[in-house]
């Protein structure tokens, strides 16, 4: 099934005076996915986020939202995107519903020229405020503010969503229900919802695609499925066996591999293979009757492969 473009970058470009902060960035987010957007620090992520958005000016290039350019038809494109870039921006002195009535008066929220209470009170449910939303948000921690501004970016009902390190504040039951809801925007209502953080851990599993710049170019953008385990590469691996003699012959031989036995744990072999230099060991093994009692893959994070595309630099 073809997947659905809401969003199209065409060579988008950032200069001020004769420095180059985002350079020709080209990719498409598609209908139904979560995307994550990372990137070193001074890679020009925020840049990119507050372009999309229409907070600054490009200075090359397009954002296409729904095809309308956000630089020629700002106000039909921006209508489909809800968002929060950086920290979001509420009433302290009013409560978390009187904001939510505020932000939907503005953003014409209504059913039949009345405030529509009912989507409201949708909102409040997904982020989990319903026990709070009649407190002053002044009382409110920086992770309910952060939730309260993930209602507010969804009461006119966007088919994107857009949030700049939503984690911030948030304890870990918090992040993991965030998550569950982004996943839920995305799969159930066929919302495209893209997501910035320093948490890769979190990312890895949020994220259908993720996109790494570095010094304002783009490196690469997958599924975070390939970009964490690739068919050709090697993995560090151990194996148990009854026979570590023969069975380290026997792999040295298969995978043109420096296998060693393992000194912490007995009767284990320590080896680097692929995927299917592992199948062809096992097969081996089995041929010369060694017994396998366990395999085990030290699999790649994002973090390791963020780690390697970067060169290690901070992650924005």
């Amino acid at each position: 099934m073809e997947l659905q473009t809401v969003i199209s970058l065409r060579d988008l470009t950032k200069k001020i005076g004769k420095k180059t902060i985002v350079d020709h960035l080209s990719f498409d987010i598609h209908q139904g996915e979560v995307f994550g957007f990372l990137g070193p620090n001074g890679a020009g992520k925020t840049t990119t986020i507050r372009m999309m958005v229409g907070l600054i000016s490009i200075s090359e290039g397009q954002v296409l939202i729904h095809g309308k350019n956000i630089r020629t038809d700002f106000k039909n494109a921006i209508a489909n995107v809800g968002c929060i870039v950086e920290n979001p921006e509420m009433y302290k002195y009013l409560t978390g519903y009187q904001n939510l009535k505020h932000m939907a008066r503005m953003a014409k929220v209504d059913a039949g020229n009345q405030i529509d209470e009912k989507r409201i009170s949708e909102v409040v449910d997904l982020v989990g405020l319903g026990k709070r939303i009649h407190d002053k948000v002044s009382k409110y921690s920086l992770g309910m503010r952060q939730r309260l501004g993930v209602a507010q970016a969804l009461l006119h009902r966007p088919s994107i969503l857009i949030l700049d390190e939503p984690t911030n504040g948030l304890d870990p039951a918090g992040i993991r229900e965030l998550r569950d809801q982004l996943r839920y925007l995305a799969k159930e209502e066929k919302m495209a919802v893209i997501v910035s953080s320093h948490l890769l851990s979190e990312m890895e599993l949020m994220c259908d695609r993720v996109a790494i710049i570095a010094q304002g170019k783009l490196v690469q953008v997958q599924t975070v499925g390939q970009m964490i385990d690739s068919e050709q590469e090697q993995q560090s691996m151990s194996i148990e066996v009854n026979d570590v003699g023969e069975a380290l012959t026997i792999i040295q031989r298969t995978c043109d591999a420096n296998a060693s036995q393992s000194a912490e744990v007995k009767n284990t072999i320590q080896f680097a293979a692929t995927k299917e230099q592992v199948a062809t060991v096992i097969e081996a093994l089995v041929k010369q009757e060694i017994r396998v009692y366990r395999v085990n893959a030290q699999r790649k994070t994002l973090e390791d492969r963020f780690l390697e595309i970067t060169g290690g630099g901070e992650i924005a």
